[in-house]
């Protein structure tokens, strides 16, 4: 890790008394708008079984308030199980992983504990929106769901995100070409949302009024733009969360409450999302 300075330094100065002030006066105005740039390298790497810990603190983050329904130490099991797939971004000389980004069968683990908790929680999470009978089809459907994990650290930049999803399809297609399970329909990510609710009032018999919009926002700034290619996509909240009340304390007049929403993407969609990714997002 290195670490660089930049500011202006273009003006010259002429020489004097009233000259020698204003350098001194600049050189002041310097120092305060000096700003100071981080340079980190980091590196991509195959999922490995020093990552287990890391990979497990993602999820549970990424899973919320409702993380304890899920076997996470089996789901990452499975994701390590697949080291040719997917891939973790860390610092140069740091074990820990920052981001990773790896898919798994739906079908071809239909049966192990994660993935099955996983899929009576979304058809469950659809039934009040509506998109059950969809999402049914999807994952009853012959052609095999992949389920997308994409998660990182609050400092990890998006920017990471459109390369891990390139060398995810490419590694994809080499093992297709292998004969293993990895030809995937249909693609469906979890993406962290928060829905931030204005001030609620009394009003004259007593009983609460809304007085502002609901906003909603992505957690990851990349989902953002993947929702563009989703065919099918539902919001829902977490089964256990109780933070809202919490946030109104901290946060006085506004709520602000963490939720998720599902994206189903198809892979005919994968390139034109990837491009889109990379054109977005770019440095």
């Amino acid at each position: 890790m290195s670490r660089k300075r930049s500011h202006d330094s273009d003006k010259e100065m002429d020489s004097g008394s009233e000259d020698s002030s204003r350098q001194n006066s600049d050189a002041e105005v310097d120092d305060e708008v000096e700003k100071e740039i981080v340079d980190v390298d980091f590196e991509f790497f195959d999922p490995k079984p020093i990552d287990f810990h890391a990979m497990k603190r993602m999820l549970m983050a990424s899973f919320g308030d409702d993380a304890e329904d899920f076997n996470l130490s089996a789901l990452v099991d499975l994701i390590l199980s697949q080291n040719t797939i997917g891939s973790t971004v860390k610092f140069e000389g740091d074990d820990d992983p920052y981001a990773f980004l790896t898919v798994l069968n739906m079908h071809v683990h239909a049966e192990s504990e994660p993935i099955r908790q996983i899929k009576d929680y979304l058809l469950k999470k659809s039934e009040k929106r509506g998109v059950s009978s969809q999402l049914s089809d999807i994952f009853g459907a012959p052609g095999h769901v992949g389920l997308l994990l994409c998660e990182r650290v609050v400092n990890m930049p998006p920017q990471v995100v459109a390369p891990m999803l390139k060398m995810l399809v490419e590694e994809l297609e080499w093992a297709v070409a292998d004969g293993e399970p990895y030809e995937f329909e249909h693609y469906v990510l979890l993406a962290p949302m928060y829905r931030e609710t204005e001030a609620v009032d009394d009003d004259e018999a007593g009983a609460k009024k809304r007085t502002g919009p609901v906003i909603d926002a992505y957690g990851h700034a990349e989902d953002e733009f993947i929702e563009e290619f989703a065919s099918t996509k539902f919001d829902y909240k977490f089964s256990r969360s109780k933070r809202v009340a919490e946030s109104r304390n901290s946060f006085a007049d506004t709520g602000l409450a963490p939720s998720r929403r599902c994206l189903v993407i198809h892979k005919s969609k994968m390139a034109a999302l990837i491009a889109r990714l990379e054109s977005a997002l770019a440095m």
